[in-house]
């Protein structure tokens, strides 16, 4: 058996301050470009049999591809 190392993949994000429509045009190309980025993580990790970890209310989450989402071990 081989050991794998597995690089968890860190995201950031939350609930936006502005609604879409109250969002400049520059506001909103950066809000798709961080869902973007945010889609694309997930499918790395996920591809690669790993969850997503993010923090909610400073306590530190694990996403699954499943769609399961724990509090992650070792964060309380």
């Amino acid at each position: 058996m081989t050991n794998h190392t597995i690089e968890p993949v860190y995201l950031n994000y939350g609930g936006a301050e502005k609604s879409c429509f109250e969002m400049t045009a520059d506001e909103f190309k950066l809000k798709l470009a961080s869902e973007s980025i945010v889609k694309r993580a997930k499918e790395k990790a996920f591809s690669k049999g790993s969850p997503i970890y993010f923090s909610k209310n400073g306590i530190t989450m694990a996403e699954y591809a499943d769609g399961r989402v724990e509090i992650a071990k070792g964060s309380l």
